[in-house]
């Protein structure tokens, strides 16, 4: 029989192993409490982030919507300034918070087309860039001249694009045309069908500037350039050839979607010098710029001037009876001259047309070609005559923001000289009162004759493919927090030449990074804080 002594050491011992348990189990829930805990501070942690993301985003598309919005108010007024605006596009408040934080931004920017490494806040035109589906135009113009006339202005046009060959040129005018007629460089559906992956030639106009890489002969490192993240600047390691020179690719210089409305500001049918019925643009004319406006304009379809040839065979043949004139002018002849541009109103006298009164008759252009004119009147006459019922014009290059090599795409007109002359007399990006208020005065390509950039004769050759238009816009928009958190990056591009503009595509580059130091986008007042 156990004594007392060995019973209360046995109970004692018994109580130290549960005790001992005991606090194994606390430690262990402990040790699962604070687990738990941890796991919840990373799930918060991460939801938060999350939601940085999706803030982020969601500037970054309200910015592109913000974008469509501005181009329809500048529709209606265009004194807003859609090239470089940083009061609107930079840093622009989408979400407040009492801390920097928490502060939701929205930016827009494009690359400046004369300084390399140069961001602007605003919008870049389509029409800055070379429309590849005018080269078989191009090609095709020259085809009713004898051949030792025809210049392959094709070819020439594409020579001023950095690493371009005559035999891409081949293949993409093979790409664009509708036979299956091979040139010496190009590619057909033969050739394109015996690859792996095969497809067939397009064999008309492109849809895309993308579609440019099915290509024979253009690689993605032709298309894209070295420009890895796409900022349009030379970033470290950036230049992979080590040649010294940054090459942003052929997007930046090619396109396929430069296009304008051929509508004036109310969104009606501009007058179309061309037309065929005389009465009709005489009326048009003179009630927007009287008689001796009117008078000249179909004076000058009627019998032409000694910068214009007669071109019958493309024109309507009418069907008069009786006696129709308009200022004593005989209506009832067909016009046999086309204006080919708007400049080629300027500073002309008509050939000698028929008279009711039996004398003939030259007249003389209202326009002169003095500066006043050109830079005060000629505006208000490109928002009110074309010389096509089109509905959009499509291809013109804006000179006012086309890279140097864009617009020697326009050669043999546009020289060196000429191009170097455009491209120095832009307003820096940086300057942003200046840029706005320049850029304002020079809302006519006419301005370059003003400006003694070019002559008269050389305005006239460059008018059918020069603009300071463009309606298609092509942008990157950026959501962002004032300091720290996420960035969402967008390519955009909308096309205003349709009411209302719709957003024709949208690219994500967040992949490719930031691109931007954060205080880029900060607003003037905040860039010191």
């Amino acid at each position: 029989m156990k004594s007392r002594a060995q019973s209360v050491q046995q109970t004692s011992s018994r109580r130290g192993f549960i005790l001992a348990i005991v606090t194994i189990v606390v430690v262990l829930l402990s040790l699962a409490a604070y687990n738990y805990s941890d796991t919840m501070i990373v799930e918060h942690q991460a939801s938060a982030m999350g939601g940085r993301d999706v803030a982020a985003r969601m500037a970054a598309e309200s910015a592109i919507e913000l974008v469509a919005t501005r181009i329809m108010e500048h529709d209606a007024d265009d004194s807003i300034n859609l090239y470089n605006d940083p009061d609107t596009f930079r840093g622009h408040l989408i979400m407040d918070s009492a801390v920097s934080r928490g502060r939701v931004l929205s930016s827009v920017l494009a690359f400046d087309e004369t300084a390399t490494g140069v961001v602007r806040f605003g919008l870049a035109s389509e029409n800055s860039k070379f429309n590849l589906n005018s080269l078989l135009a191009i090609a095709q113009s020259e085809d009713d001249l004898p051949e030792e006339e025809q210049l392959g202005l094709e070819y020439l046009a594409m020579q001023s694009i950095p690493n371009m060959t005559d035999d891409i040129v081949d293949a993409i005018l093979d790409w664009l045309d509708s036979d299956d007629d091979r040139r010496p460089g190009g590619a057909e559906s033969a050739d394109y069908e015996t690859l792996s992956v095969s497809y067939s030639c397009k064999n008309g106009p492109m849809e895309t500037i993308e579609e440019l890489l099915k290509v024979q002969g253009v690689t993605p490192a032709l298309f894209y350039g070295e420009d890895a993240n796409h900022n349009g600047m030379e970033d470290i390691g950036e230049d992979t050839n080590t040649d010294g020179i940054f090459d942003l690719g052929w997007q930046a210089y090619l396109t396929v979607s430069s296009r304008e409305r051929n509508t004036n500001p109310d969104g009606d049918a501009k007058i179309d010098l061309n037309m065929g019925q005389m009465t009709k643009l005489y009326d048009a004319v003179e009630e927007l710029y009287g008689e001796e406006a009117a008078s000249f304009v179909c004076a000058f379809r009627l019998g032409g001037t000694d910068y214009v040839t007669a071109q019958t065979s493309n024109l309507p043949q009418l069907t008069v009876d009786g006696t129709i004139s308009r200022n004593d002018i005989d209506f009832t002849v067909v016009p046999a001259y086309r204006f080919n541009s708007i400049y080629d109103l300027i500073g002309g006298e008509t050939g000698s047309v028929k008279m009711l009164t039996g004398v003939d008759q030259s007249f003389t252009s209202p326009w002169g070609e003095d500066a006043a004119t050109l830079l005060d009147v000629f505006p208000d006459l490109e928002k009110n005559f074309s010389v096509t019922d089109d509905t959009a014009i499509e291809g013109r290059i804006n000179i006012n923001q086309a890279r140097r090599e864009v617009l020697l795409t326009l050669q043999p007109a546009m020289t060196e000289v000429a191009a170097d002359s455009i491209i120095s007399a832009r307003p820096a990006a940086d300057l942003e009162s200046a840029s706005s208020g320049i850029l304002a005065r020079r809302n006519t390509a006419a301005w370059i004759l003003a400006e003694g950039i070019v002559d008269l004769e050389t305005l006239r050759q460059l008018g059918p493919y020069i603009t300071v238009g463009g309606d298609v816009y092509r942008f990157q928009a950026l959501g962002h927090f004032e300091e720290g958190g996420p960035t969402t990056r967008l390519e955009a591009e909308v096309d205003a030449s349709e009411y209302p503009p719709a957003v024709r595509f949208v690219r994500d580059l967040t992949s490719l990074g930031r691109g931007y130091r954060t205080d880029t986008f900060l607003p003037a007042q905040n860039q010191n804080r």
